[in-house]
């Protein structure tokens, strides 16, 4: 198993997004745009070794939107053909698992609003 995350800076044309990606995405990119505005890029895009996607699609159409020419890319190394597919619907599907606590949200988007900031 890969524990080191092991980051690269690569050119957008060196990506390829996976042309089966399951996931609909459209709608969430210009969010994800406006946060990589705001907060700089967090998270890499996560791609096989042969540069395609495994989980990252939404922040790759972002940055292309953005006018960037570089995104930063993990290579997901070792994984069966496999495993990559599994990969690629958990990212997203352990997402939709979590929840939000409803008593400590109000609290964290009063104390933005207080500090002027809009998210």
């Amino acid at each position: 198993m890969q524990t080191e995350l092991a980051i690269e800076q690569w050119s957008l044309d060196r990506v390829t997004p996976y042309d089966k990606n399951p996931r609909k995405n459209e709608g969430a990119v210009e969010k994800v745009a406006i946060s990589i505005k705001e907060f700089g890029f967090r998270q890499p895009v996560v791609v096989d070794e042969e540069g395609v996607i495994i989980a990252g699609h939404t922040r790759f159409k972002a940055a292309k939107q953005l006018g960037l020419s570089e995104v930063p890319v993990h290579i997901a190394k070792g994984l069966s053909e496999a495993q990559i597919k599994a990969y690629r619907i958990a990212d997203n599907k352990t997402n939709e698992l979590a929840e939000w606590d409803l008593d400590l949200l109000p609290l964290e988007l009063t104390a933005l609003e207080e500090m002027e900031f809009d998210i």
